[in-house]
């Protein structure tokens, strides 16, 4: 669950128990109570089990791994695919990178398989990069980073549209509350994404959004340098997501390849 929805539901008095886990752990492997809880994390290791961060970097940020009774046998009629996701200690291995803090809360800092590596070498987590930026920046619906191989990070950024209620494939008509914050905050009376992609007033407060997010990066790598406006949202039927509304990033680059490539060789004659 996104930060900015326990938040919201913690407003009102409502906290949500936030756990996590995998199908492959029969469910939670975390878990929070009354009595020890904290918002901005995905619980603590279920009793009974082991939670532990495999290799973890000078941040403490690693794999994250977990064992007990909780966890499936294997993969059925797949040892191959067993052996790979569970290590001879019986640690499931999640794919998902994260580090526990003094307190014993694990925090979920992104994907080992969504890591983004630059050309000097360095791995970037787009996630909480994505997740900061649209904390910042309300008319705005879905951002990628881009950057694998590059001396920068980049971003492809759509806007809040209408969704057709049948087939759930966005519009080019922007949603009402992006045509309100437009025109409250920037003074500017527009009502399609094509409009938003080239209005200069909207390209200078993604700019800002784009800096006050670089502030919460964890190095100079991390910093968005570049981005492109995307007309059309991110969504199922257009590919760029999965059924649980995940960024689908290989397809979503190579569908919007052109920009990407447009952003970095720009980049390059500087």
């Amino acid at each position: 669950m996104k930060p900015v929805t326990m938040q919201y539901f913690a407003s009102l008095s409502m906290p949500v128990y936030g756990l996590y886990g995998m199908s492959e752990t029969t469910g939670a492997a975390t878990i929070m109570t009354n009595h020890k809880f904290a918002l901005d994390s995905a619980g603590y290791c279920l009793p009974g089990a082991d939670l532990k961060i495999a290799n973890p970097d000078e941040k403490g940020e690693g794999e994250i791994c977990m064992r007990g009774r909780n966890i499936m046998m294997g993969y059925l009629k797949n040892e191959k695919a067993t052996s790979e996701t569970i290590d001879e200690q019986g640690f499931i291995h999640s794919g998902d990178k994260g580090k526990i803090d003094e307190h014993g809360f694990l925090r979920i800092t992104g994907r080992i398989k969504e890591l983004i590596i630059t050309a000097g070498g360095e791995n970037v987590a787009p996630v909480p990069i994505e997740d900061n930026f649209k904390a910042v920046c309300p008319p705005c619906s879905n951002i990628m980073v881009v950057g694998e191989g590059q001396r920068f990070m980049a971003a492809l950024i759509t806007f809040k549209v209408d969704v057709d209620p049948k087939s759930g494939a966005p519009g080019q008509g922007l949603a009402p509350e992006c045509i309100n914050f437009f025109k409250k905050e920037l003074g500017i009376d527009i009502k399609t994404a094509d409009e938003a992609c080239n209005s200069p007033e909207v390209a200078k407060y993604i700019k800002k959004c784009l800096d006050e997010t670089n502030k919460k990066t964890v190095s100079r790598a991390a910093q968005l340098r570049k981005f492109k406006l995307v007309p059309v949202d991110f969504s199922i039927p257009g590919g760029e997501m999965t059924p649980t509304l995940k960024l689908k990033r290989k397809v979503t680059e190579n569908k919007y390849i052109n920009l990407v490539q447009e952003m970095f060789a720009q980049a390059a004659k500087l």
